[in-house]
């Protein structure tokens, strides 16, 4: 090899880009870990939002399938406190037997939907707020204040401390 030739392949060394000497410099394995390091931590905090926001989101539906569920049950149930208040009393001990069933069916139904999360409320007493009461009626009562509830014709019901059924009352007043 001739020294024009020696000299022409240092020079092609020297300035081609490709070659192992300049692509590796000292900083460059070090800040291309830290670049990936970097790039491994967002995507760390990226998956842990996206666990987050699927849980808040299988609570929100979680909630609001039971709040669906409470709101047909709940008429069911204010249809069995309707047809309690007018229990028949029989001398049939059969029957008697056959109505007190039917009275822990209520009661275990009753049950059931306070674990859902739906609290009864009753506002004898208390001044009408057409928030949680719907006027089933009214009636004069002297020794009362206008406007208070005087009877609970149908209980209301909250679900997670929002109304979803208001109590059906009689308030004092004409």
């Amino acid at each position: 090899m001739s020294d024009d030739t020696q000299k022409i392949e240092d020079e092609e060394t020297n300035s081609n880009p490709t070659a192992p000497e300049a692509l590796v410099s000292p900083e460059a394995p070090q800040s291309q870990c830290l670049e990936y390091l970097a790039g491994w931590k967002r995507a760390l905090a990226d998956y842990d939002n996206l666990k987050k926001d699927l849980a808040r989101e299988r609570g929100d539906m979680r909630r609001a399938s039971t709040v669906e569920l409470l709101i047909h049950l709940l008429p069911v149930m204010n249809n069995f406190e309707q047809a309690t208040k007018h229990r028949p009393h029989l001398d049939d001990k059969a029957a008697e037997a056959w109505v007190s069933g039917i009275l822990m069916i209520k009661t275990q139904m009753e049950n059931s939907i306070k674990e859902l999360g739906a609290e009864p409320f009753d506002s004898t007493g208390e001044k009408f707020n057409p928030e949680i009461h719907e006027s089933a009626g009214s009636r004069r009562e002297e020794d009362r204040e206008d406007q208070i509830v005087l009877e609970v014709v149908q209980r209301g019901w909250k679900v997670n401390g929002k109304v979803v059924f208001p109590a059906k009352v009689i308030i004092n007043g004409l």
